[in-house]
């Protein structure tokens, strides 16, 4: 990376990153680009290099590369920072030499011959096949507002992967989260789970997505790495202007994200009806992530009137479709007779399904059916054991709390333990479940 540093930041240890310091790496990024190779690839001996740099080496212009690109660069790595132009003009003056026809066939007026290691650009867009410098300058411009510097340079210098593997692994990431947030209605899938378990190296998967932006596909994950925090500090902002990129390509996910930032205030200010107009969206394309979203408005009355009718209506839809969450809640309606005729047969079997599906939720309620005999003809403390320790172990609170109650007790074939029922309404009590530490307070009289 010493290339593409300020010389100011190498001579002066404390001297901070500024913009002028950022001007000279994309003059550096520049030239790259023109030449194909990265700067001073040939050179062995980079210690020595360090001082060059530092009093004024540059490398050589590409014979036959236009004035005006080649004058911006060698402005944009001046030595003294005051006679670089500012981001703003480098940006200004690219785009001019974009639009500028005459500039389109660059690589045509470029000689080649000229280069050792020529090395070819393999992420083109079909529009810039004829023209590889054009593509690239194009993508910087598109990508000053959404990336920093050290992202930029790593859009062009990053080759470890080849693009059709990449695109491979993007995809199969875009599908897992899919599958995982319309199954669970979950932000936060184990995407790394599949990096690790695949060896695939999530830092060169991010670069390449910052060099690859030609995709809903692909502007979708680089927003969801920013949005969770995969190889960069989390950036809701950033996040959400690449989910709004990708959804109006008609990216379901990305729609799905719009409308869980807006019902967060993550990235942007927080706005009801947008939320349930991208939820409404998905719904109506039979997407249970939408569905579920709707029952869950109209269940608790956000911008639109409380009608438990309407919920269990959605929640319905999301459950067929397979969104263990749904079950789980419809359940519950089935349970309590709320918006639909009180059938506790009907709430066993969709908590069964949705703790089947691995729903810490359904598990709950499942081991609690078992436990009072609700929907069953004799109840089964054994097994209401059994799956208040799985959903505990999954960290729900009021399983931990209904668990410790059998430890405290000594039920469904486990023996009275006071310590280890102090353990699990202590774990429930952490997470803000008030009845487990009301009997926290009594055990500990």
């Amino acid at each position: 990376m010493v290339p593409y540093i300020d010389p100011k930041i190498l001579l002066l240890n404390n001297l901070k990153l500024n913009e002028k310091s950022d001007v000279y790496s994309i003059g550096v990024l520049l030239w790259e680009i023109s030449s194909g190779n990265p700067p001073f690839h040939e050179e062995s001996n980079k210690s020595s290099l360090i001082y060059e740099i530092l009093y004024g080496r540059r490398e050589d212009i590409i014979p036959n590369t236009p004035n005006d690109y080649s004058n911006l660069y060698t402005e944009c790595w001046k030595g003294k920072p005051n006679n670089r132009p500012f981001m703003r003009e480098v940006v200004d003056r690219l785009e001019n030499f974009i639009s500028n026809s005459n500039s389109i066939t660059i690589y045509q007026q470029i000689d080649i011959s000229n280069q050792a290691n020529p090395k070819p650009n393999e992420n083109l867009t079909p529009s810039s096949t004829e023209n590889p410098l054009h593509g690239k300058v194009s993508q910087i411009i598109k990508n000053f507002n959404n990336t920093n510097t050290n992202e930029i340079i790593m859009m062009t210098t990053n080759n470890d992967i080849s693009s059709e593997n990449s695109s491979i692994i993007v995809n199969e990431i875009v599908d897992i989260i899919f599958k995982e947030v319309n199954k669970r209605n979950v932000t936060k899938p184990h995407v790394l789970d599949y990096l690790n378990n695949h060896s695939i190296n999530s830092k060169e998967i991010y670069n390449w997505l910052l060099n690859n932006q030609n995709t809903s596909n692909f502007v979708f994950l680089l927003g969801y790495f920013n949005y969770v925090g995969i190889e960069t500090i989390k950036n809701h902002e950033k996040a959400f202007n690449l989910f709004i990129n990708a959804s109006e390509e008609g990216h379901i996910l990305a729609q799905y994200l719009v409308g869980h930032c807006y019902e967060f205030g993550d990235g942007i200010i927080r706005n009801d009806n947008l939320t349930f107009e991208y939820y409404e969206k998905l719904a109506n394309k039979d997407y249970a992530i939408g569905q579920f979203k709707l029952g869950w408005f109209y269940k608790n009355g956000l911008s639109v009137k409380k009608d438990s009718k309407l919920a269990a209506y959605w929640y319905e839809k999301a459950a067929i479709n397979g969104n263990l969450v749904a079950m789980s809640n419809l359940g519950l309606l089935y349970k309590n007779g709320n918006g639909v005729d009180k059938d506790n047969q009907k709430a066993f079997k969709l908590f069964k399904k949705s703790a089947e599906g691995g729903y810490s939720d359904g598990m709950m309620m499942l081991g609690y059916c078992y436990d009072l005999g609700i929907g069953i003809d004799i109840d089964n403390k054994q097994k209401a054991v059994e799956l208040y320790l799985r959903a505990a172990n999954l960290g729900h609170n009021v399983a931990q709390h209904n668990l410790a109650m059998m430890y405290e007790i000594g039920e469904g074939g486990i023996e009275k333990d006071l310590d280890k029922a102090i353990y699990w309404y202590e774990k429930s009590a952490n997470q803000g479940y008030q009845n487990a530490q009301n009997r926290l307070n009594i055990l500990k009289i």
